[in-house]
Order: C-alpha cells, then structure tokens, then sequence
C-alpha cells in the first residue's frame, strides 16, 4: 500500500489517530477468570482509511488494552504503508543518529518510524540488506538483527524478497 509521504498515520497524535480509527469494546475470550468474561475489557481499534486493525485482550482492563491495540496498530501501520524513496537525495532520519546500530525498543513511540524508515529504504534498494544498510549508514549485521528482532518484519520482508525471486535472509 502506497501513501503520499505526508500520510504517516503511525506518527500522529494518539488523539488524531484514534479520530481515524474506529473503536470497539468486547468481551475476551480464553483463560482469565470470571472477571475477563463479564466485561468488555478487550479492545479492537480499526484504522478505517486502511481497514487495518489490531487486537488487545490480554488485560482484565480496558484501558490497559486500549494502550496495548493503539501500539500494535501503529506497528502494524508502519508494516504496511510503503513510501517511495529517492535513492540517490535519500537522507535518513535526523534521529536515526541516536539509536546507534538501530538499537531501539519496541515500546519507543518511535519504534513503529523505524519499521516504516527501514522497510521504505529496503523496498527502495529491491529488499537488498546490503545496499538499505548502507543507505541508513549501518552495518548489514545491525540490520539484520534489527529485522530479526521483530517476527512480524522478518516474515514481511522474507515475504517480499520471495515474490522476487530472492533468497530468504538467514539468522545465524
């Protein structure tokens, strides 16, 4: 899915976000007592521009859940949404400097940014690993365990270099 590059959903304002998104409260299901099954404590949030959505359950609180899906979305956001890059103007990010070797959390709000930086610039060098490290001035390493870090952006891009041919990166 392709977006014009001034529609990055994932780095709005939580309050701009879930303006886009449309909000449900449900009763969990699974394991957890009585509790988690008299109360509409599991939340489904669904970006409707997109139709992409995300689940949370797995507290007996709505608002810890609510927290949970808004993470999720952006991430799942951030995965989806491709913007094009120019490979020979391409700057990375000013902030990228303060994650040395891309070394960032998954609960950083600035996570769900460097998924979408570093699929962009994947996507923009035919998912070379090699040529994206470079151009966000890493080493291929870091690269790769920035990718192997997270199953969700493994998959996606060992998805996409199959569609070409190319072989699946490999975790060693």
């Amino acid at each position: 899915m392709n977006l014009p590059i001034s529609q990055r959903p994932w780095e709005l304002p939580e309050e701009k976000l879930l303006a886009e998104c449309r909000f449900e409260a449900f009763v969990g299901s699974g394991p957890g007592g009585q509790k988690r099954h008299k109360t509409n404590a599991a939340v489904r949030l669904t970006h409707t521009p997109t139709g992409i959505h995300a689940v949370a359950a797995e507290s007996r609180s709505q608002r810890e859940n609510r927290i949970h899906a808004i993470r999720r979305l952006r991430h799942k956001l951030a995965m989806e949404i491709r913007h094009e890059i120019d490979g020979i103007n391409y700057r990375r990010p000013e902030w990228f400097v303060e994650y040395e070797g891309l070394h960032i959390n998954p609960k950083n709000p600035l996570y769900p940014a460097a998924v979408a930086e570093v699929l962009d610039v994947l996507k923009g060098m035919e998912w070379s690993v090699g040529k994206a490290a470079v151009m966000l001035s890493l080493t291929t390493s870091a690269l790769t365990r920035f990718l192997h870090d997270d199953p969700a952006v493994w998959q996606k891009v060992n998805a996409a270099r199959a569609e070409l041919g190319i072989k699946p990166l490999r975790w060693v």
